[in-house]
């Protein structure tokens, strides 16, 4: 019975090097696009008041779909209904720290 000739031996190891190369590669540039996910990434979202008056006096916003803790970043009053937008989050409570959201 015939073992794999030379060619054929030289063909597949090149063949797997070049996938490991590719692989490799992939893998370095996935590595320099920016995080995509986390709270941090939440900065600049826009989102609606869902309650008013929550856990120590926190507001209820959904952004994203999510429904967050959160905290005006100047004193005023807003509404349930009223859009916001995330201007930071405490990284001490990790909650949102929101704004309204002015149209015009």
């Amino acid at each position: 019975m015939p073992g794999i000739g030379a060619t054929a031996f030289w063909a597949g190891g090149i063949t797997v090097l070049l996938i490991a190369i590719f692989l490799i590669w992939l893998g370095l540039k996935a590595q320099k696009r920016p995080n995509q996910t986390g709270e941090v990434t939440m900065v600049g979202e826009s989102g609606i008041v869902r309650k008013t008056s929550g856990f120590r006096n926190r507001l209820v916003v959904e952004v994203r779909g999510e429904q967050w803790w959160s905290k005006m970043k100047a004193p005023g009053g807003i509404s349930v209904g009223s859009e916001i937008k995330v201007t930071g989050v405490d990284p001490d409570d990790l909650i949102l720290v929101i704004e309204p959201l002015e149209r015009g």
